[in-house]
């Protein structure tokens, strides 16, 4: 198996989920080399700049998510006159280095099997690393004829630091929370980038007045997406799932499990307009299969 794809799939996780990781891989492979070759052109002028290295090393083994949507959701509806696929790069780099500070303050001991970045370089590189990322978003942002791609870019990222900070905040205060206030997390901190995904897919697209309804699609994905990905540590002790308090004593795993599959579900309503292209069956196989 390509090294590659072993990043991908995290092999030291449980069979099950190698199993999913395997089937995301065979089905998507053809995106993600694709992704990860626009990830090199991009890069590459900044091969002596001193945090080039640094960078490569978070995005290595990255699952590639918010950029397949991008490009799933651009194809589907009929690709337009711009490339989608530096834009799908700069989605990346916002959520590489999202993880990049959430490492910082989750200390985690592992990031995709290696330390995180903060451990390998250093704090204060941990900072400076955001400054390169912001001249990279902005130069891609600057290359489209479509302002609407770096509006959607810059709005993304100022939610998800509301996001990130209002998490911390609540964290920090350590009492118990409602339903409403973890929604609101995850839609800034983290939906907010899948939202953006497909928006920007779509308004580069041959069709893009279909922008509001891929913009709640996408929504919907990022809020199952985080909705799973909670579930493995939804007790843990500095998660913000643990200070959760559900009305009517329901149980948090079986309520997390049903919310996940009814946006599953209403994110699949939203792309019915689509039709059933090759790249719109993988989108929708994308949702069902992984999410």
């Amino acid at each position: 198996m390509a090294l590659k794809q072993q990043e991908r799939l995290g092999l030291s996780a449980e069979s099950d989920r190698v199993e999913l990781g395997v089937k995301f891989v065979r089905t998507h492979n053809q995106y993600l080399e694709r992704i990860d070759e626009a990830i090199t052109r991009v890069l590459k002028p900044y091969e002596t700049h001193p945090l080039y290295n640094p960078l490569n090393y978070s995005l290595r083994g990255g699952k590639r998510l918010r950029p397949l949507v991008c490009l799933l959701v651009n194809e589907s509806l009929g690709t337009g006159e711009e490339d989608p696929f530096r834009a799908a790069v700069a989605l990346e780099l916002l959520h590489t280095v999202s993880l990049i500070h959430d490492d910082f303050i989750d200390k985690p001991e592992l990031r995709r099997g290696v330390p995180p970045y903060y451990k390998e370089y250093g704090v204060e590189s941990a900072f400076l690393v955001a400054d390169f990322v912001l001249g990279l978003t902005l130069s891609i942002s600057s290359s489209y004829g479509n302002r609407n791609v770096g509006e959607e870019l810059a709005r993304t990222a100022v939610e998800m630091s509301y996001g990130e900070e209002k998490e911390r905040r609540l964290q920090a205060e350590g009492k118990p929370i409602s339903w409403d206030e973890y929604i609101e997390v995850i839609k800034l901190k983290t939906a907010s980038l899948f939202r953006a995904s497909s928006y920007i897919g779509s308004i580069l697209s041959s069709r893009p007045e279909t922008a509001d309804s891929l913009s709640r699609f996408g929504m919907k994905v990022g809020l199952a997406y985080q909705l799973k990905d909670d579930l493995a540590d939804i007790e843990h002790p500095g998660e913000l799932s643990s200070l959760l308090q559900l009305d009517g004593g329901l149980q948090k795993k079986e309520f997390f499990e049903t919310e996940a599959k009814n946006n599953v579900d209403l994110a699949l309503k939203e792309i019915e307009e689509i039709g059933n292209s090759e790249s719109g069956g993988k989108l929708r196989r994308l949702l069902t299969d992984y999410f």
